[in-house]
């Protein structure tokens, strides 16, 4: 079984300037969306286990990529985000929620 990620831009050209042969496709339009949100997800994964501002960096950097495919005005993103913490506030104060389970 092959496993399949997305990968930033320059990494096959940086594969092969190390002498190896990697294979590579073009993600098609519907399947995109889906692996720009589990880029989302690896990227935010390695940030919570290293802590690494190159991990934060690597989200903006998927999270910008997935905006654009899905042509998502950033000032309708930051309306949005300002009406949420309006009604939901948002995380400044560190609150945790304990929970039984």
């Amino acid at each position: 079984m092959v496993k399949e990620k997305l990968v930033r831009d320059r990494i096959p050209e940086l594969i092969r300037s190390s002498g190896e042969d990697p294979t590579v496709r073009k993600a098609d339009a519907d399947e995109l969306d889906k692996f720009l949100r589990a880029k989302i997800v690896e990227e935010a994964q390695e940030f919570l286990e290293s802590g690494d501002l190159d991990e934060l960096v690597d989200i903006f950097e998927v999270l910008e990529a997935f905006m654009q495919f899905r042509k998502i005005d950033p000032g309708l993103l930051e309306i949005q985000q300002h009406a949420k913490r309006m009604a939901r506030g948002g995380f400044t104060e560190g609150l945790i929620l304990q929970m039984n389970e």
